[in-house]
């Protein structure tokens, strides 16, 4: 009998991308439309609604807080790629992307105005929910226009500066809430309208052909509930390059979801600090991680597009994180902190540089990329879910053998951090792809 290898594992030269150099105003509303999205969502998650549950439940805050982010993530974690295939499924006039970016930031607008009035908790649940969704419509759509309309030669450099803005898109909000951080009615609206004014410029830049169909969209496939819940699911026997990267991102981001999700009590436990001392310098570190997340995802971005090293930068990124998260372990001094913070930030911005441009190379073909895209988010946000739900467990391993005073072990917190961070970065030579023949 003669033996056939299956038709997953068979793979063809890949035909090479002859699209057009994209034109610089795309790429400009790209990043500013990034911009200002990841302002309207991430100034609630930074402040606003830690704020608005101390106004509506001050002896409950820890609580309510908790559900009203659990909410949010879980709504955040279907929703993506679910409008993801509405996107790659949509028909008309306008397009496939637009309609969804530009609709999605208006909707954000009453989403604000919804959680700025909230009297009680079920209004702001209903308010946040209705947010995620019109902000998750809104990137599943924007990040497709990459694959859609950025030729291969030009998409480490668009990862790269898409991945800057939305670190840098933290900045703003952050700054919004130090001006006034007693008026939460415009700290909601504010970020809000600044996102509908972002769906004024993604409908003048953003123009795409229209596509024609009955309905079932450019790729001939109809929408129905079997499709939506479908589009959350993938074969990784089908797709494992995809599916490798998607497991790097997951547990990149995971490790670095350690890091902060007990930030404050690890100063204070470890350093024995006030609360006001650790705050102050939760906020330090906070400004130099975000400055090496900006910096290193720009420059990254251009190295990995001058030379295709997508997986060489994936391990360096890696190594990165692990050393940050060893030093963590053994930090008892305000330096050591300061020094984990700042390698951590340029390894996680340079993973973020390349990660976007690698996933376009290796996500299956089919007209289905922003519900790939919408998939590949879910790794991003399922570990700021699941480590504050793992951390207590690791912090009751024994007794921290750095802190001797400290109640829970850091050392196994960071340990657990390391583990994963190195994990990630040994799975980077099983992503073999025809489309990374460069590397």
């Amino acid at each position: 009998m003669t033996e056939t290898r299956p038709k997953a594992l068979v793979t063809e030269a890949p035909a090479a991308d002859i699209r057009p150099t994209a034109p610089r105003r795309l790429l400009v509303a790209l990043i500013v439309t990034e911009l200002m999205i990841t302002f309207a969502l991430a100034t609630p998650i930074v402040a606003t609604l830690g704020l608005k549950v101390q106004e509506i439940a001050p002896d409950r805050k820890e609580q309510v807080l908790a559900t009203v982010m659990a909410v949010g993530s879980i709504a955040a974690l279907l929703l993506n790629p679910v409008f993801g295939h509405l996107s790659d499924r949509t028909t008309g006039r306008f397009g496939r992307r637009r309609p969804w970016i530009a609709g999605g930031l208006v909707v954000g607008l009453p989403a604000g105005a919804v959680m700025a009035t909230a009297h009680s908790t079920t209004q702001l649940v209903l308010g946040w929910l209705l947010a995620q969704a019109a902000y998750n419509a809104a990137l599943a759509a924007l990040s497709a226009v990459i694959a859609d309309r950025v030729p291969s030669a030009q998409q480490a450099t668009m990862s790269g500066l898409f991945g800057a803005a939305g670190f840098a898109g933290i900045v703003p909000g952050l700054v919004l809430v130090g001006t006034i951080p007693g008026n939460t009615t415009a700290l909601f609206l504010i970020p809000a309208a600044i996102g509908a004014l972002g769906a004024v410029l993604a409908w003048l830049l953003l123009r795409e052909p229209a596509v024609p169909g009955g309905g079932a969209g450019r790729t001939g496939k109809a929408v129905n509930l079997r499709s939506v819940l479908g589009s959350l699911l993938f074969d990784p026997r089908t797709s494992p390059a995809f599916t490798v990267v998607w497991c790097q991102r997951f547990l990149l981001q995971f490790a670095n979801a350690l890091i902060g999700a007990y930030g404050l009590y690890f100063l204070m436990a470890r350093l024995d600090m006030s609360v006001s001392e650790a705050a102050a310098l939760v906020s330090a570190t906070g400004l130099v991680s975000l400055a090496g997340n900006v910096l290193a995802a720009a420059v990254f971005g251009r190295v990995a597009s001058r030379t295709g090293a997508y997986r060489a930068l994936v391990v360096g990124s890696g190594t990165l994180m692990t050393t940050a998260m060893v030093i963590k372990m053994f930090s008892a001094s305000v330096w050591p902190v300061y020094l984990a913070t700042a390698v951590a930030a340029v390894g996680l911005g340079a993973f973020y540089a390349v990660d976007l441009a690698l996933v376009l190379r290796v996500m299956p073909d089919g007209g289905d990329s922003a519900r790939y895209l919408g998939v590949f988010n879910i790794a991003k946000a399922l570990p700021q879910t699941l480590a504050p739900v793992l951390a207590p467990v690791l912090l009751a391993l024994g007794s921290d053998p750095v802190g001797a005073s400290a109640e829970k072990n850091y050392f196994a917190l960071f340990l657990g951090g390391a583990v994963a961070a190195l994990l990630a970065t040994a799975l980077t030579p099983l992503i073999r792809h025809p489309r990374l023949v460069r590397d």
